[in-house]
C-alpha cells in the first residue's frame, strides 16, 4: 500500500509562468519533505503546464482542468489531497525552508488548534524583499511569539491578518466544515477563516518566513471594490451565524452581487494641470520597493511620480523621504515637534 503523504502543498495556478518555477522549488526545497505538491492548473493558457511538468519529483501531483476560478481549484485539490494537512501556497510566491517544519511541529503539538498561519513580508517583481513591509503587521502580535486569532481582528476597515498563502490546516475539518464557498468571488479564504473560527483555534506564529510578490497592478488594486464588498459581507454573516445560528448562504439565499467600480473620470481641469497631479495613490508602492532596494522598479515609480507632480512640493517630499532612512525622518519629525511647541 503506497504511504499517504502527511502534508498536501495546494498550490492552483493560473497563466503563471513568469514565477511558478521559484514558487515549485521553494516548496520542494523544504526541510520537511514528507509532502506532496498539488498544483492545480486552472486552464493556463501560457506554458505553465510544460514548466509544472519538466520537474521529475515524484512528490508533486499536476492536474489539468477548464478554468472555474479560485475556490472551485481549491475545493478540487482538498478533495483530491492525500495529506492529514494542507499547506495554501501561491504560484508566485516563496516560502523559506523551514516554514512547514514549524507549521507542523505546532499543529502536531497542539491538537486543539486546527489551522496555523504565519506572517509575510511583501517582494517585488524582481525578488527584492521588503521587510519593513509586513502583514499582519508587528503590532498585531503584541509581543508574543504566537497569538490566538480574534473576531476583532476581521474589521472591515483592515486588511485580514491571516495570509492566505501560509496557511496550513487540519484538512477533515475543513472538508466537514463545506471546504470554500464559492458565492464569495473573493475573499473565500476569510469566509473559511471565520467559520473555523466559530468552532475551533486559529493561531497566527510571529514568524516571518512567506514572501509575496506584490505589484502596482495586482489584483488587489483591481478588484478593491468586489474586495471591500464581500470583506463587508463575510464579516456580517459571520454575526449572523454567531447569534442566530446561520447565516443567508445557509438558509438558501442570493448573495448580493458586488456594485459596480466607480468609473474614475479624468476632468479637464485635472488633465490641465501639468506637474501638479500629486500621486498619492503611488506612495505606499514606492515606500514598498524603496525599502527592498529594487531601484528598477523605484525609478520608475519615480519618474512617473515627477511627470504627474514635479510642480507639487509634496512629490519631492515622498520621494525623498524614503531614501533618507527612517532614523533621520524620524529625527526631523522631533525637531519640527520641538519648534512648534
Amino acid at each position: 500500500m503506497e504511504k499517504q503523504p502527511l502534508v498536501s502543498v495546494l498550490m492552483p495556478v493560473y497563466n503563471g509562468r513568469d514565477y511558478l518555477r521559484p514558487a515549485i522549488e521553494s516548496v520542494l526545497n523544504q526541510t520537511f519533505t514528507d509532502l506532496e505538491l498539488l498544483i492545480i492548473n486552472d486552464g493556463s493558457k501560457d506554458d505553465s503546464q510544460q514548466i509544472i511538468e519538466s520537474y521529475n519529483d515524484p512528490r508533486i501531483v499536476a492536474v489539468m482542468q477548464e478554468n472555474q476560478g479560485v475556490a472551485r481549484s481549491l475545493n478540487n485539490g482538498l478533495r483530491l489531497a492525500r495529506g492529514k494537512y494542507v499547506r495554501r501556497h501561491d504560484a508566485d510566491d516563496i516560502s523559506e525552508p523551514e516554514s512547514l517544519k514549524r507549521q507542523i511541529d505546532f499543529l502536531e503539538a497542539n491538537p486543539d488548534y486546527v489551522m496555523v498561519c504565519n506572517q509575510q513580508a511583501f517582494m517585488t517583481l524582481n525578488g527584492h524583499i521588503a521587510r519593513n513591509f509586513r502583514v499582519p503587521n508587528n503590532k498585531f502580535f503584541e509581543g508574543k511569539a504566537i497569538r490566538d486569532l480574534r473576531f476583532d481582528d476581521f474589521a472591515t476597515d483592515r486588511s485580514s491578518p491571516v495570509v492566505h498563502g501560509t496557511a496550513c490546516f487540519r484538512k477533515q475539518v475543513v472538508l466537514d466544515l463545506g471546504c470554500y464557498r464559492t458565492e464569495f468571488i473573493v475573499s473565500e479564504d476569510n469566509d473559511l477563516w471565520l467559520r473555523l473560527l466559530e468552532k475551533y483555534k486559529i493561531a497566527v506564529m510571529n514568524v516571518c518566513d512567506y514572501y509575496m510578490r506584490i505589484h502596482p497592478g495586482s489584483a488587489t488594486h483591481r478588484h478593491a471594490h468586489k474586495i471591500q464588498h464581500f470583506r463587508n459581507l463575510l464579516v456580517d454573516y459571520s454575526h449572523q451565524r454567531r447569534t442566530t445560528g446561520s447565516d443567508p448562504i445557509m438558509r438558501g439565499e442570493k448573495v448580493p452581487p458586488p456594485p459596480a467600480p466607480a468609473i474614475e473620470k479624468e476632468t479637464t481641469e485635472v488633465s490641465n494641470l501639468k506637474g501638479q497631479h500629486f500621486r498619492e495613490d503611488l506612495r505606499y508602492m514606492y515606500n514598498l520597493v524603496s525599502d527592498a532596494g529594487d531601484r528598477k522598479i523605484r525609478n520608475k515609480l519615480a519618474r512617473e511620480i515627477i511627470r504627474d507632480g514635479w510642480k507639487d512640493s509634496r512629490t519631492w517630499k515622498m520621494l525623498l523621504f524614503p531614501l533618507m532612512g527612517k532614523r533621520f525622518v524620524n529625527a526631523g519629525v522631533t525637531v519640527k515637534k520641538f519648534f512648534k511647541k
